[in-house]
């Protein structure tokens, strides 16, 4: 091992960092991201964002972790459904990027929308376990 591989790997102990595997991301996504969503376990929502999360909606508005926690909090915004298919992650030391179809059924003030999209999730090793950093999506036809 050379010495800059060795600091590299002592850096990202120190920084209380881990190595991410695949079935770890799903885990992630699926039942913790998803399952606060769908639970509306807006703590636990805001331990799995990163502190500089950032969200890109299929309309190309970017909100703020702080947006998407008051969106939801506030703005009444519910997720009722979330089915994903053709998942993929590839790790890339710290980081992981997860794509994805999902179908989502959503509900605010009462109205349903039934969404189709391709989504990319980056999900980043911080604070020892991942944390998702950047969402975006881009809408399919139904």
């Amino acid at each position: 091992m050379g010495a800059l591989e060795f600091s590299s790997r002592s850096q990202a102990a120190d920084r209380g960092e881990c190595k991410m595997t695949e079935a770890e991301v799903l885990r992630m996504h699926v039942d913790l991201f998803n399952g606060a969503l769908k639970s509306r376990a807006w703590d636990q929502l805001a331990a799995i964002y990163s502190d500089d999360y950032m969200l890109v909606r299929p309309d190309g508005s970017v909100l703020s972790k702080e947006e998407v926690l008051k969106d939801l909090r506030v703005g009444g915004l519910e997720f009722k459904n979330i089915e994903i298919a053709d998942t993929k992650v590839r790790i890339h030391g710290d980081t992981a990027i997860l794509t994805a179809v999902s179908r989502t059924v959503t509900s605010r003030q009462a109205e349903a929308t039934t969404s189709h999209f391709r989504l990319v999730a980056v999900y980043a090793a911080e604070q020892g376990r991942p944390r998702l950093v950047h969402f975006q999506s881009v809408l399919l036809p139904n």
